[in-house]
C-alpha cells in the first residue's frame, strides 16, 4: 500500500514537470484574450474585421456531482442575464458544462449536459431569448486546471458562457 502511494506521487511529480508553464487554458483564469470553441470559430478570410465579438462571460459553478446552481451561480448567471441584455445585438448565445474527472466518462458527460441545461433554464426564465442559446458538454474532456487538487477539480465544474454579437 505504502509503495502505492509513493509511485503515484512519483508520478503526479514527474507530471507536473512536464507540464509547460500556463498549460490551463487560456483566457479564462489568466487574463489572456479567450479563443472559441472550435465549433464557433471561422476562418480568419471569412470574416470582415471588427464585426462580431466574442465575449466569455463569467463562470457558473457548480459542487461535485451536482447540476444545482449555487447561491454564487445566482448571482453569476444575474450578471450573465444583465450583460445579455444590454446587448441587443446577440446573435448567439453558446453555454458549456464542464465538470472535473471524479466518476466515470459517461456519467461526466451527462452530468455537463445536464449543467449547462439548468443554465439555459435560468437565463431562459429570465427572459433570454432561448432560440439563440446552444448547449455543449464538454464533460471532463477539457478541463481549465488540474484535477489532483481540490481547488483544480472545482475551477473544472462550471459552465461557461460566451456571447456573440455584432460589434458596435
Amino acid at each position: 500500500m505504502m509503495k502505492n502511494k509513493y509511485l503515484t506521487a512519483c508520478f503526479l511529480a514527474l507530471s507536473l514537470l512536464a507540464q509547460p508553464a500556463g498549460a490551463a487554458t487560456p483566457g479564462l483564469w489568466d487574463g489572456s484574450a479567450a479563443m472559441p470553441p472550435s465549433s464557433l470559430q471561422v476562418p480568419e478570410t471569412d470574416l470582415i474585421p471588427g464585426t462580431f465579438e466574442y465575449v466569455p462571460l463569467h463562470p457558473v459553478y457548480f459542487d461535485s456531482g451536482q447540476a444545482t446552481i449555487t447561491h454564487d451561480g445566482q448571482r453569476a448567471l444575474d450578471a450573465a442575464v444583465e450583460y445579455l441584455r444590454r446587448h441587443d445585438n446577440l446573435q448567439r448565445i453558446l453555454v458549456e458544462g464542464h465538470t472535473d474527472e471524479v466518476g466515470s466518462r459517461n456519467y461526466n458527460e451527462g452530468l455537463s449536459d445536464r449543467r449547462a441545461q439548468i443554465v439555459r433554464n435560468y437565463l431562459t426564465i429570465k427572459g433570454v431569448d432561448p432560440t439563440l442559446i446552444e448547449l455543449v458538454g464538454k464533460g471532463e474532456a477539457h478541463p481549465v486546471d488540474q484535477n489532483w487538487t481540490r481547488q483544480g477539480r472545482q475551477r473544472n465544474r462550471h459552465v461557461s458562457i460566451y456571447a456573440i454579437h455584432w460589434a458596435r
